[in-house]
């Protein structure tokens, strides 16, 4: 049995993981934690669960990996605290700015760490898909990536369309366009436009448009529950649990 720790129990994707690992009989939570002041904390999520905590250090030892869906700040807090004790980490959280990123990067020569905007199996098939398109459809195809997401959502574009983006131009190039309502000009060479849409509940879409001359091919990975995001997480805690110290991401699952 895996025994985990979730930062950011509280939160939607927290109470995912919940759900997920007392389904899973190859988890137990160990801890659940949350920030300074937030109203669960000191309560029981269940009868089986331990009270939510607002320390990782004093409750991390109890673990075999830490899984968190917390913020950008504290999710480098919680990865530096892992690195004390040896605790492999998986990071879900969005909007990590690159000095974060380059931090973390830097951590993972202690522990094996994974981070990734997107738990889903099926987004991480998706960006190979993506990739393979790219390199396959002519350059002369215009290409627009389309991300929705719930009225909630902080972070714009998201984390994983600022993945597709990047699957895309590692192959052929392109420069991202994030509006356009000042434009007064056509649309340039090599654009490759960018448009976020936060409305509702809409746990999350990404649609990626190739459109040539006489036709267009779209792309789209729909999410209907956050659970798919869970499940992903799970299965990349196991795979870390038994990994050495390293920067790992979802393909290294998969694969």
């Amino acid at each position: 049995m895996i025994n985990i720790i979730i930062c950011g129990a509280g939160g939607r994707m927290g109470q995912a993981l919940i759900e997920a690992c007392r389904e899973n009989p190859e988890f137990n939570v160990a801890g659940l934690i949350e920030s300074q002041g937030h109203s669960m904390i000191g309560q029981k999520s269940g009868d089986t669960l331990p009270e939510l905590s607002t320390d990782l250090g004093k409750i991390i030892d109890k673990c075999d990996a830490v899984i968190d869906f917390t913020s950008p700040a504290a999710a480098l807090g919680n990865a530096k605290i892992s690195t004390e004790h040896k605790k492999p980490m998986v990071i879900g959280a969005t909007g990590i700015n690159p000095d974060q990123m380059k931090e973390l990067q830097e951590l993972s020569k202690k522990i094996p760490l994974l981070v990734s905007s997107n738990m889903s199996i099926g987004v991480n098939l998706f960006y190979d898909i993506i990739s393979r398109a790219a390199k396959t459809i002519p350059g002369n195809y215009d290409v627009e990536i389309i991300e929705t997401h719930h009225k909630n959502k902080k972070d714009a574009p998201s984390g994983t369309a600022k993945k597709l983006l990047s699957e895309i131009t590692a192959v052929r190039g392109g420069q991202p366009v994030y509006q356009r309502e000042s434009s007064s000009k056509p649309r340039g060479q090599g654009e490759i436009g960018v448009v976020s849409i936060r409305a509702g509940d809409i746990v999350g879409e990404h649609t990626v448009v190739f459109a040539g001359p006489g036709e267009r091919l779209e792309f789209t990975h729909r999410a209907h529950s956050r659970r798919v995001f869970a499940e992903g997480s799970l299965l990349a805690a196991k795979f870390l649990a038994q990994a050495k110290p390293g920067w790992y991401e979802m393909k290294d699952v998969l694969a």
